[in-house]
């Protein structure tokens, strides 16, 4: 037999760094991963990846180790890779084919890399970190600083890092340098400027796969078409309106809308209903109540807030979302203390909703917090 086959539990070395390496190997089953150092480098998941050949091919030392991320079966080859090529000459296509996916996938890194608040995941990293704890940062480019404080206005409690340049070339400049996780462009920047950009964009390695916005008047349709016609993925308009703006970016960025609307203030879980509701963004909202809750009660909170203060005008919609909260709350036995942040003389109406009606009425979220403390102490 010209190989063994090997099962490996997770966290085992395969392969280890700084060796001189004989034959090479197969996955047969389960997932590796490859590390140099203390920083994992890729990972190899398809059944009949090979691995390990360079070392021979090469007479270099392993430049990285070889990992069981699960349980594992592998295939080792004992017999030289130039050997085994002159027996099966068409082996050598797969070695080729396997190269130059390696190639690929380390090119992407290098393009990436430290770009990207250096990608590559700690060996110690338990994986649940991820581009989630990575900062948000938005790069800006618009003539007029005025969009761009209407813009940092409504992005305020995002806790989003924006960069704001007034020029194409500023921009191509900073993205030669730097990472964004989404790019917004006024269309109307002079020189066709926002169309060049786009394409000037597209072929920066920095910036290729990176989302790009339009900044366009309402209504403007044509810019709007030619923006489309060279990649640009969302449009915002101007003058900005703030949830638009935000739910336009959110689905850009692959992010959950919902996230815009809840917070850890003070020690307590708040929300804050929507001032306006579609039923895509309340179905969300309610699929992420049990998870949301769930969070909260394994950090230990135990107080809650419900802001409705910022609903210039109290739809069915939303008290039906404050119900369905409510509900779900009530399905574990409530365990917050629980308060509304409201304004006007129609405030006291929410505690009378189903479920609500131990749910104190404050007139600010510190008000709450503070109140929610007392009840707590006594």
């Amino acid at each position: 037999m010209i190989y063994e086959v090997q099962t490996f539990e997770p966290g085992e070395l395969i392969l280890k760094e700084g060796e001189i390496g004989k034959g090479f190997c197969i996955l047969e089953e389960g997932e590796l991963q490859v590390i140099r150092g203390d920083k994992i480098l890729n990972e190899i998941t398809s059944r009949g990846s090979m691995f390990g050949e360079l070392s021979e091919l090469l007479m270099y030392k392993r430049d990285a180790s070889i990992r069981a991320k699960t349980k594992a079966s592998v295939k080792f080859f004992n017999i030289s890779l130039p050997e085994f090529v002159e027996q099966n000459p068409k082996f050598a296509v797969k070695i080729i084919r396997n190269l130059g996916r390696r190639l690929i996938r380390m090119n992407e890194i290098a393009m990436e890399g430290d770009a990207r608040n250096n990608i590559l995941k700690s060996v110690n990293d338990s994986g649940e970190s991820s581009v989630k704890d990575q900062v948000t940062r938005l790069l800006i480019v618009e003539e007029k600083q005025a969009i761009f404080e209407q813009l940092r206005e409504s992005l305020s409690k995002t806790g989003w890092v924006l960069d704001w340049v007034s020029s194409e070339d500023e921009a191509v400049t900073i993205c030669d340098k730097e990472y964004f996780s989404a790019i917004i462009v006024s269309c109307s920047l002079p020189d066709n400027g926002a169309i060049d950009l786009k394409r000037k964009l597209k072929t920066n390695p920095m910036s290729a796969k990176t989302p790009v916005a339009g900044l366009l008047t309402k209504g403007d349709d044509r810019a709007k078409n030619d923006a489309t016609a060279v990649g640009y993925s969302a449009f915002i308009s101007k003058p900005i309106e703030k949830n638009k703006a935000l739910n336009t970016l959110y689905e850009m960025l692959n992010l959950d809308f919902s996230d815009q609307y809840f917070n850890l203030l003070e020690g307590a879980l708040y929300f804050r209903v929507p001032a306006t509701l579609n039923e895509e963004l309340l179905a969300q909202i309610n699929r992420s109540f049990p998870r949301r809750i769930s969070a909260a009660i394994n950090d230990g909170v135990d107080k809650m807030v419900v802001d409705v203060s910022q609903l210039s005008e109290v739809w069915a919609e939303s008290i039906q979302l404050v119900t369905d909260l409510a509900e779900h709350l009530e399905q574990i036995e409530n365990p917050f203390k629980t308060a509304f942040v409201a304004e006007g003389e129609d405030s006291s109406n929410w505690n009378k909703l189903d479920g609500c009606e131990n749910w104190v009425v404050c007139e600010s979220v510190k008000l709450a917090v503070e109140n929610l403390t007392k009840s707590e102490s006594s």
